[in-house]
């Protein structure tokens, strides 16, 4: 498709796939509506779903990545069919649930609001489905055995260079570390003590070490593993606040950082190994 044609049919896309969500959100009676938002909120929220849906398209339209397009097609599916799939949402008043005399005014909902956190949380998705289109067109170009990507992307050469590496690994560690920060804080994260500031900003600074690190492997020198994991961690992270629970992995992903970073590090450090063994095994066949 024409350079110019892929932005503007993505972009098109997303555009039906926010009003869908907005128009199932509104028919369920979530209060979702502009009138419920600024200007800001309104085009934060919005935008998020058209942008959540229009990159894995643009990435698919432009350079024949799937990945991206499959998780999109399969988490939409999933909320949709959790709104709309009997029973639907419930409203019911606090003063009900607790069998007290005088109504709260306060208002429950029960089973819903798949759209309400999918939308909230459109930036995290986004940054998922980026990270698994780096990791299909690194394997597709790198890997001989798997059809390469027809349309390479000009500032992305696999195996990239240490210095372009460590360009890509950096601009998604900041990716990843300023997404993942807004995240904490919409969800109401806190730190107690004095010094919980410093903290955050430890937390801050490992979100982008997590993230530069198996970026900077998979990109140099195409160790996949590690990327992988951190791809699937993101995406099971945001998945989480589909359903209540007291129980928030996000605290323990931004929080325990190091031990997410330990396990992409073991991880890398089995797949070396098993390569290692490919190529021991390899020579003793030549010999």
């Amino acid at each position: 498709m024409p350079p110019i044609r892929s932005p503007l049919v993505s972009l098109l896309v997303g555009l039906v796939h926010a009003g869908t969500l907005i128009a199932v959100a509104l028919t369920l009676s979530y209060s979702i509506g502009p009138s419920e938002y600024t200007s800001l909120g309104m085009g934060w929220r919005y935008g998020g779903l058209v942008i959540v849906a229009a990159v894995p398209v643009l990435l698919g339209l432009r350079y024949r990545i799937i990945a991206p397009l499959i998780a999109l097609v399969l988490t939409t599916g999933y909320v949709l069919g959790m709104e709309l799939v009997p029973p639907g949402p419930t409203f019911r008043d606090v003063a009900e649930l607790e069998r007290l005399a005088e109504p709260t005014g306060i208002t429950v909902v029960e089973n819903g609001l798949y759209i309400v956190r999918y939308m909230l949380n459109a930036s995290v998705w986004t940054v998922g489905f980026l990270f698994l289109g780096l990791i299909e067109y690194t394997v597709r170009t790198g890997w001989k055995r798997l059809p390469a990507v027809p349309s390479p992307i000009a500032l992305i050469s696999i195996p990239a260079s240490r210095k372009q590496a460590v360009r890509i690994a950096t601009v998604g560690g900041v990716l990843h570390a300023v997404v993942m920060l807004w995240f904490t804080l919409r969800l109401g994260l806190t730190v107690s003590g004095e010094l919980g500031w410093l903290i955050y900003i430890s937390s801050t600074l490992g979100m982008w070490i997590l993230a530069a690190v198996p970026l900077y492997l998979l990109v140099r020198h195409l160790v996949v593993g590690p990327a992988t994991a951190l791809t699937v961690f993101i995406l099971l992270n945001v998945q989480a606040e589909f359903t209540a629970s007291p129980d928030d992995p996000h605290a323990l992903y931004f929080g325990a950082w190091f031990l997410y970073l330990g396990l992409l590090l073991i991880v890398a450090g089995v797949e070396f190994g098993l390569r290692q063994l490919q190529i021991a095994q390899r020579l003793r066949m030549m010999t």
